[in-house]
């Protein structure tokens, strides 16, 4: 009777384990160098905003109680989560589904980028890190477009709609910038954003989008990207109420003033993270809240922007400490 040998493997099993027991190749070793140097820059980059506006941020922090402070995180934790989840759901709609925890570790990793100037960066990394979970490059890329043209529209209509009704005074400020809708509107109709992105592809000679963008992944990206503004606005309302304004009053005001200033921030293309853009139209939203006008409206948002570069390389640092404990195999 022939007994079978219980170490055999198959030749799947046997190349798989070789390819794990192979060490990394020259090339996957000057990848991984390079990340962590791209890495080390974004981090440094963040860093770099909070020490730019360390004083006047100490100085504000003197005129809030900790409390409201301490009020305004949870919001901004719950941005960041409904932010991954408009990344997510784009990238599952082109064809790229991936797990929760991969998509965390792309998503939240990459998100320091945007405070390297030029703007871009925040997407290389997202295409980067991507080839990890063997996402095609015009995918990721197209994702990362696509999630700034649904994170302005949105913005805009929602924040434009807000202020309209609860502060129409404000919304004349703006009203300049929403003539922008119509074409944004239009751009993402699916079939429109097709044709743009595979005449791009085409124009770089490279392969079309392995699968067109769908009328119920654009819808479901827009819900996510409102309540990412709905969230940044509760992360605002306390500084608000903390500094003096009517809480009844404040609410719609924050929410919407919120969503328009951020994405025009993010039209600042060059900018970090919108650096300036987003303040001074936070200023021209919230002045007529805060008894102390102008001035009053600067403090909160430069403790606002502290706090959510603090969110950012918090959630950064938690995806490093879980890929070290469960790494993703790049691919050489």
């Amino acid at each position: 009777m022939t007994v079978r040998d219980e170490t055999t493997q198959t030749p799947a099993a046997q190349a798989e384990a070789t390819a794990q027991a192979a060490p990394p190749s020259r090339r996957a070793r000057a990848r991984a160098w390079i990340r962590a140097a791209v890495l080390v820059v974004m981090v440094v980059s963040a860093v770099a905003v909070l020490a730019a506006n360390r004083e006047a941020v100490l100085d504000a922090l003197t005129e809030i109680e900790p409390w409201y402070v301490a009020a305004a995180l949870p919001g901004a934790v719950a941005a960041m989560v409904a932010a991954l989840f408009v990344w997510r759901s784009l990238l599952a709609d082109l064809g790229s589904p991936i797990a929760i925890r991969d998509a965390a570790r792309v998503f939240y990793l990459s998100q320091l980028g945007k405070y390297v100037p030029g703007t871009v960066w925040s997407m290389v990394a997202q295409v980067e890190l991507s080839r990890d979970l063997r996402i095609p490059r015009r995918t990721s890329l197209a994702v990362g477009v696509l999630a700034i043209a649904v994170s302005v529209t949105v913005g805009l209509t929602t924040g434009s709609a807000i202020l309209l009704i609860a502060a129409p005074g404000v919304a004349e400020h703006f009203r300049l910038f929403l003539l922008a809708l119509p074409l944004l509107l239009t751009v993402l109709h699916p079939a429109v954003l097709t044709r743009l992105l595979n005449l791009v592809y085409r124009l770089l000679r490279r392969q079309p989008l392995p699968k067109p963008p769908s009328w119920t992944g654009m819808l479901s990206a827009a819900g996510a990207q409102l309540l990412v503004w709905v969230a940044l606005g509760l992360h605002i309302w306390p500084f608000l109420v903390g500094i003096g304004a009517d809480p009844a009053e404040a609410l719609p005001v924050a929410i919407g003033g919120y969503a328009l200033a951020y994405s025009l921030g993010q039209l600042a293309v060059g900018l970090p993270a919108g650096a300036g853009v987003r303040e001074a139209a936070l200023v021209l939203a919230f002045a007529p809240l805060l008894p102390g006008g102008a001035a009053a409206a600067l403090v909160v948002a430069l403790i606002s922007r502290v706090t959510l570069i603090v969110v950012d390389i918090l959630m950064a640092a938690l995806q490093r400490l879980i890929a070290r404990r469960r790494p993703v195999t790049p691919i050489p």
